[in-house]
């Protein structure tokens, strides 16, 4: 009987429990009503990197900020305002979506004077265009720091940071940073990095004046070189200090020209009349590899280029063009070529393309014969000079203006860029202007300032249809004062006050410095602005 009670008992047990008591029970563990759970929290969140950016006195920058919304679905169109607690901001914004994520478009306004200014930028969201029914989320903000500079206050600088190669970049080794003088750095820029590393004297010439040029610096192993005054000068990238120099003084005619630096040497066509050469330097130490007689009379040069171990210069008594190897051995002299100075050759695997004005010639590189001649018969040569260089594009299409006669009676005179199609060889379109400037080329596209009417226009290298352009925005901006330099996302434009980063998709500068000059990009990404009061270096990354 005992155990059949202890049987039924733990039975029992195992239901309710075994014992005296009242015989209430007790809730099994875990067994209680679960609270609700709160749904996810409505955000928007932003996704771009921190606002810091330079700006010039008297000009608006664009920024875009990126934002990302959870737990939400905002308007079919999502409406913003912007405001800032420093006063620096324009209200409207322009809204973009793509992929959920959206870009949120707001420039500075362009009266605020100079100084540093670090705030908070508000976007007030909407979900109507009158902006009074706000959204689920109805604003985010972020930090921003804007700088705004006067020519007479433009140095919060030094960021003097480790030097270090930019993806994409190369060296910055010929006018226009390449032998086919597209002035194209093939690196993604991001406007917030922008940083002024240096800045001192001057290392180059006056660009005013007849026969005068700006000497455009070049770049290799962390190092650039400049020509001035008499002196051929090399320094450090990391600090602008001096490594060398030489002198031509001691010629009979002394002048000098820009440098061109390929394979750890940099060549220099120096000296007028009798007492003109082609000199090659040891890129680190400064000593003469060889000094090679060439003829001229009283003109100036754009700097050589340096292909397959062979050097090309323009010179020559009554003009012309001179090829060296790389022993400093003439190879030819192209003395057929009309009397006009101041000009680069272009150079690819097919030819060696000299742009004269009246024509452009194609050589063969080693020998020097003549392949083809493509006339203009609209030039003139009114100057003697031509001030810029052919530039290669693709499909056999090389492009050209006679950039000196835009100078004639301030600009009234015009010329035109011209695209020769030296597969079929003939001049395929011209597009009348004043072209002051060599155009930039990237991507089946031109970048060609442009002073008349005053701007800067992108064309279709196909049939020079303008897709797009952009207009300087100071009244007292008059004219361009370098040749532009075209990145995969921006396109760097010098004028004669600022010089201006525009984005390529939307054609908004996102940053701006109150110096011009004649630009150029090194390896390790930076920026030079070249005048004839300083030099400014400048990081992109």
């Amino acid at each position: 009987m005992f155990y059949r009670k202890l049987v039924v008992c733990l039975l029992f047990a195992l239901v309710a429990g075994c014992g005296g008591g009242s015989g209430s029970t007790t809730p099994a563990s875990g067994s209680a009503t679960a609270p609700p759970i709160a749904p996810p929290t409505p955000s928007m969140s932003v996704r771009s990197a921190a606002v810091a950016r330079t700006s010039a006195l008297g000009t608006s920058i664009n920024i875009e900020l990126i934002a990302q919304a959870s737990n939400f679905t905002p308007a079919a169109t999502l409406y913003a305002s912007a405001s800032d607690n420093l006063g620096v901001l324009q209200s409207p914004v322009k809204v973009s979506v793509n992929d959920g994520a959206y870009t949120f478009s707001v420039d500075t306004i362009n009266t605020v004077p100079s100084g540093h200014y670090s705030g908070n930028l508000t976007l007030k969201l909407w979900r109507d265009q009158a902006l009074t029914i706000p959204e689920t989320i109805p604003s985010i903000t972020t930090t921003y720091d804007l700088t705004v500079m006067a020519r007479e206050n433009a140095w919060p600088g030094d960021k003097i940071t480790p030097l270090t190669a930019m993806s994409g970049a190369a060296d910055w080794s010929t006018f226009q940073g390449n032998n086919a003088h597209t002035g194209y750095v093939p690196v993604d820029v991001k406007p917030d990095q922008i940083q002024l590393r240096w800045k001192r004297g001057a290392v180059n010439n006056s660009s005013t004046g007849y026969n005068t040029l700006m000497s455009s610096l070049v770049t290799s192993n962390n190092m650039f070189y400049a020509s001035y005054g008499n002196k051929l000068s090399a320094y450090k990238e990391h600090d602008g200090s001096t490594v060398w120099n030489y002198d031509v003084s001691d010629l009979k005619y002394p002048s000098v020209n820009p440098p061109a630096v390929a394979g750890g040497v940099v060549y220099m066509a120096a000296g007028q009349q009798s007492s003109t050469y082609m000199f090659a330097f040891d890129a680190a130490n400064g000593s003469i590899r060889f000094k090679s007689q060439m003829s001229s009379q009283w003109e100036n040069y754009l700097a050589p280029v340096v292909q397959d171990s062979a050097v090309y210069t323009s010179a020559g008594t009554y003009g012309g063009m001179y090829g060296f190897n790389q022993t400093g051995d003439r190879l030819f002299f192209a003395g057929n070529l009309s009397q006009t100075s101041m000009w680069s050759p272009a150079v690819d695997a097919r030819a060696v393309y000299a742009y004269t004005g009246d024509a452009l010639t194609m050589y063969e590189p080693k020998s020097g014969l003549v392949l083809a001649t493509i006339k203009d018969s609209k030039f003139q040569n009114y100057t003697y000079e031509v001030k810029g260089s052919a530039v290669i594009g693709t499909n056999g299409g090389v492009y050209a203006a006679p950039y000196a006669n835009a100078f004639i009676n301030g600009g009234g005179i015009g010329n035109a860029l011209n695209r020769f199609d030296t597969i079929k060889g003939f001049l395929d379109w011209s597009v009348n202007g004043v072209y002051a400037v060599t155009p930039a080329y990237a991507n089946g596209v031109l970048y060609a300032p442009n002073n008349n009417p005053y701007r800067v226009e992108a064309r279709a290298e196909g049939d020079g249809s303008l897709t797009w352009y952009w207009t300087p925005p100071q009244s007292g901006e008059t004219s361009f004062s370098s040749s532009p330099i075209v990145t995969k996302n921006m396109l760097f434009v010098s004028t004669n006050l600022n010089t201006y980063a525009i984005d390529l998709r939307s054609h908004k500068v996102v940053w701006s410095y109150p110096a011009s000059g004649t630009l150029a990009i090194s390896q390790n990404g930076i920026l030079y602005i070249q005048n004839t009061d300083a030099l400014v270096s400048i990081n992109l990354k």
